[in-house]
């Protein structure tokens, strides 16, 4: 991994997101970039392609050039706290700020795809409509691994690592992105169901325990509990797949994990 690409969207929550881009930075070999990106939401996106008059998109990218401002200001005081004066930072660490008006397609394949990993909130409730899809084309659409991080979380993170395994296509590409994670991490457990032993060749080199699931109604809050119970501050899983099937047994799992916010939690789909 050589680049992060963080993508804000709630001005409190702009310090923890930034945070955890700067730990990427020392903690994953190779790391030399962080972009950070407010995107701003044109004015079609909000009211749609028709019905809408040039005073309403006025008002509208009023607006959002506020909300980028406002979140370009706290990106400044975060940068010259962690990395210091321009002068300090010429030569050893690459931090960039965009807020272009762009739509969320191209916020995937303009951005997205080009960075080795995408930092974001989890999803809230006060997130506008197109912000929402902007976080589930992150997982469907970049091809990249995907790094939540709660609003709270003033921690390090990926000292203890705990990790759901499915044998799954998603699984793999998840706990293939962790490698660059595990290798400064001090413990590693995995949990893993009798019917899906971790195969061997999955986190080769790697000193960790392996933790059997026992079935429960709710896999998600199961996961949770069995990462709060090892002090994880890290959480890995597989993410979404399409398939109806896998919904039922492992999707409904994400979405729980997604929206009750404990541990970071990095993915891919």
């Amino acid at each position: 991994m050589q680049r992060c690409l963080v993508i804000l969207s709630q001005l409190d929550q702009t310090e923890v997101l930034l945070g955890m881009a700067a730990q990427a930075l020392t903690r994953i070999r190779g790391m030399q970039r962080i972009d950070v990106l407010a995107a701003r939401e044109p004015p079609e996106q909000i009211l749609g392609r028709i019905g809408f008059s040039d005073t309403q998109a006025q008002t509208l990218r009023a607006q959002q050039r506020e909300w980028a401002d406002a979140l370009h200001t706290r990106f400044q005081q975060w940068l010259a706290q962690e990395y210091g004066t321009p002068a300090d930072r010429l030569g050893k660490v690459e931090v960039n700020w965009l807020d272009p008006e762009i739509t969320v397609d191209r916020i995937i394949a303009g951005y997205g795809k080009d960075a080795d990993l995408l930092i974001l909130g989890f999803p809230d409730n006060r997130d506008s409509a197109q912000k929402h899809v902007a976080t589930r084309a992150a997982i469907f659409e970049s091809g990249r691994p995907v790094l939540f991080v709660p609003p709270f979380w003033e921690q390090t993170s990926g000292n203890r690592m705990f990790m759901a395994w499915k044998d799954t296509p998603a699984c793999r590409r998840a706990f293939f992105a962790a490698r660059s994670f595990v290798g400064a991490a001090e413990a590693v457990e995995v949990a893993v169901s009798a019917t899906d032993p971790l195969p061997l060749d999955i986190l080769p080199g790697v000193t960790l325990t392996q933790q059997p699931v026992v079935e429960s109604h709710n896999a998600g809050q199961t996961l949770l509990d069995m990462a709060g119970t090892f002090r994880a501050d890290m959480l890995v899983i597989g993410g979404y797949q399409h398939n109806m099937l896998y919904s039922r047994l492992m999707g409904s799992a994400t979405d729980y994990i997604l929206a009750n916010p404990r541990v970071p939690v990095l993915l891919q789909h």
